[in-house]
């Protein structure tokens, strides 16, 4: 696919060329108008791997969205543009890990895969929970149903306050994603476990800059819940900062941060 590199920009079609742009890319592509069309692509033989493929990447996107669903207390303040698009990625590739599967109707077995969410980058512009993470202990019952994460002494350094920040406080963020898949049946890629997408979390109380945070957060999901094999939990553990305005109100700040400390 060609790139425009000059002066002029355009959108839309230029006789045999069009050009558009994707978002959050500042690049203008061209190619040449024309192709198949969709009558071609979802029934004619010759494009039987493409309809593999657009099956497989449906099944990629519901996976997808079920994991942004339980992860939507952090969204979008903890994420920046591109966190669709690496996650997108990520379950790709596990997708494409079932070496057992048919083409087309691979499963996504994250339960196997769980070191691809250990790595995953919520904002590329904000560190500060990474560079925290040394401070932080976490543990989990071999039930995981629950996380408890311990601070003792936080320190967080005046380099890495927002300006402005008056008050910060520490969310212990837990999510459940199911594996995935296709179902003959019902012609789709379907969740493996009723639990897919629930989330829970706890707070610290409001923290006053500059001051030592010691604390116990027990985060569980509601009574009784028992994630089984096909469950993947995703311990996140965040910072976010305030501006105190009045007696008891506080307004979030821009620099808050958020880092996967365990996947289990």
């Amino acid at each position: 696919m060609a790139i425009l590199t000059g002066a002029i920009k355009y959108r839309g079609s230029f006789k045999s060329i069009r050009n558009y742009v994707n978002l959050h890319d500042p690049n203008v592509y061209a190619g040449e108008k024309g192709g198949a069309n969709r009558d071609l692509i979802m029934n004619n033989p010759a494009f039987a791997r493409t309809r593999e493929n657009m099956n497989e990447f449906g099944g990629v996107g519901l996976c997808v969205k079920a994991i942004r669903q339980g992860l939507q207390n952090l969204l979008p303040e903890q994420t920046d543009k591109k966190f669709t698009s690496r996650l997108m990625k990520m379950v790709k590739e596990i997708n494409r890990r079932d070496l057992a599967g048919v083409h087309g109707k691979r499963a996504i077995i994250i339960s196997d895969e769980r070191i691809f969410f250990s790595k995953i980058v919520f904002n590329v512009l904000e560190s500060i929970a990474r560079k925290m993470v040394r401070q932080f202990v976490w543990e989990h019952p071999i039930t995981k149903a629950s996380a408890k994460l311990t601070l003792t002494a936080l320190d967080l350094k005046p380099v890495l306050i927002p300006e402005g920040a008056t008050h910060y406080r520490v969310q212990n963020h837990l999510s459940i994603i199911s594996d995935y898949i296709y179902s003959e049946a019902n012609r789709s890629y379907e969740p493996m476990s009723l639990l897919n997408e629930m989330s829970a979390h706890v707070y610290s109380e409001y923290t006053p800059v500059g001051t030592l945070l010691t604390d116990e957060l027990d985060v569980a999901f509601p009574l009784g819940t028992l994630p089984g094999d096909d469950d993947t939990v995703i311990q996140c553990v965040g910072i976010e900062f305030y501006l105190k305005s009045g007696a008891t109100d506080y307004l979030p700040l821009k620099g808050s941060s958020m880092v996967v400390v365990d996947v289990f």
